[in-house]
């Protein structure tokens, strides 16, 4: 069994993949699916990160988001959604990782009660505002 994202627009979208997470939840029944597809030369990723609660592997994290990564073509790309960054911690760690593909931090959404974003939208090669 497995959960996914979509991508809505009104351009027309080609290369549409869906890319699985390597871990399964705790549980061992939900494997989370990410959606990427590509409108005008730009990819874009809808994410939904591995969360492995109650506890949190950020190792299992990185390695959903470095298995997204690895489809991608090179150029420009909008990577974005709920991360699971429940520490600062996990924040880093896929920063580090995204940063070795050539992506910033754009943008984090604050999450009630939390000192840490769940959200986050990453860029590379295109600037959002």
């Amino acid at each position: 069994m497995g959960y996914g994202t979509a991508i809505g627009s009104r351009l027309e979208l080609s290369d549409i993949k869906t890319i699985r997470s390597p871990h399964a939840e705790t549980g061992g029944f939900i494997r989370k699916n990410t959606t990427v597809a590509t409108a005008k030369s730009v990819q874009f990723v809808s994410f939904h990160g591995y969360n492995g609660q109650p506890f949190k592997s950020k190792e299992k994290l990185v390695a959903h988001v470095e298995a997204v990564l690895a489809v991608l073509s090179p150029g420009p790309a909008l990577f974005a959604g709920d991360f699971n960054t429940w520490t600062e911690e996990h924040l880093m760690a896929v920063e580090q990782s995204m940063e070795k593909s050539g992506f910033r931090l754009a943008y984090s959404w604050p999450y009630p009660g939390r000192s840490v974003p769940l959200d986050h939208a990453f860029t590379r090669g295109v600037n959002i505002s």
